[in-house]
C-alpha cells in the first residue's frame, strides 16, 4: 500500500470513482490513465482534466451555467511521476468545486 503524508494513495488497482472523496491522494499513472483515455479538457502543471464534461454548474462569479470536469492536481513531485490530489468536479482550469448543482422538479405522478 502506498502512503502519503500518512493517508493511502489510490493507484490503478484500488481506484473507484464512487469512492474516492475530495483531497486524497491518487498516483500519477491513474491520472495519467484518464489523460490518455480522451483527449484532456485541460492538462497543464499542477491541474489535469478528463476530456468529457461531467455535468454542469452555475458559476456564481457570472452567474452563467458552465461545463464540469473530473480534476486532479499535482501536488508533489513530478507531472508524471508525482502524488496527485482528486479536486472533484471543476469548472475548466480550476482545482476547487464550487457553483450550483441544477434543480431537478418532478411532476406529481412520475416516479
Amino acid at each position: 500500500m502506498m502512503m502519503y503524508n500518512g493517508k493511502e494513495i489510490w493507484t490503478q488497482e484500488t481506484f473507484n470513482f464512487e469512492k474516492v472523496q475530495i483531497g486524497d491522494y491518487v498516483d500519477a499513472d491513474v491520472v495519467m490513465d484518464f489523460m490518455d483515455l480522451l483527449p484532456p479538457a485541460c492538462m497543464r502543471l499542477g491541474c489535469a482534466q478528463i476530456g468529457e464534461p461531467y455535468s454542469h454548474r452555475e458559476d456564481p462569479s457570472t452567474g452563467k451555467w458552465r461545463a464540469t470536469y473530473g480534476t486532479f492536481k499535482c501536488i508533489e513531485g513530478d507531472f508524471c511521476r508525482g502524488v496527485w490530489q482528486y479536486c472533484g468536479h471543476c469548472f475548466y482550469g480550476e482545482t476547487a468545486e464550487r457553483g450550483k448543482d441544477p434543480i431537478y422538479c418532478r411532476l406529481e405522478g412520475q416516479r
